[in-house]
């Protein structure tokens, strides 16, 4: 009897075991795997992947092509009339291990506000800009100054791993 109950017990924490070291990637998201809060495994395929039980865990972010509308600002050009201009970005996480060590346990709400903050800076640079008035940018060229902003802002979300 207390063979069977024991074989039992041992059976109950081998499942327990078994099943806490698995975890699935979805196709739409990519995976860190952190002993202790340090990187120790990245996993961007899909499928099945294993980790120590209660002593590493699992941390996802999306794959998938997001978006961000960012509040309206306020912008002086060189004519001195005042412009309301918001921005949106669509963004993907390029490069998780990058993107975690800018963010930390933040993850896409601190990201956001960092890419945010990124965009603002780059509209309120490129716009406030000497020679560029007010005319210039409701008029053809517009296109230009956006593909200035939208380079710029490139350069930097790639040091968040964006």
């Amino acid at each position: 009897m207390r063979s069977a109950s024991f074989a039992i017990g041992a059976a109950v924490v081998a499942v327990v075991l078994v099943l806490s070291s698995i975890f699935i990637v979805d196709e739409r998201e990519k995976a860190l795997v952190l002993q202790f809060g340090q990187i120790k495994a990245v996993k961007e395929n899909p499928g099945l992947a294993f980790k120590i039980p209660f002593i590493q865990e699992v941390v996802r972010y999306d794959d998938r092509i997001l978006s961000l509308d960012t509040p309206a600002i306020e912008v002086t050009p060189s004519d001195d009339r005042r412009l309301v201009v918001d921005a949106f970005a669509r963004y993907r996480i390029a490069d998780v291990v990058e993107f975690r060590q800018a963010v930390g346990a933040g993850g896409l709400r601190e990201a956001e506000s960092q890419l945010s903050d990124i965009l603002n800076d780059n509209i309120r640079a490129t716009l406030g800009a000497e020679g560029v008035t007010s005319n210039t940018i409701l008029s053809e060229e517009r296109s230009s100054l956006m593909n200035r902003i939208r380079i710029r802002a490139d350069n930097r979300a790639a040091a968040i791993g964006l």
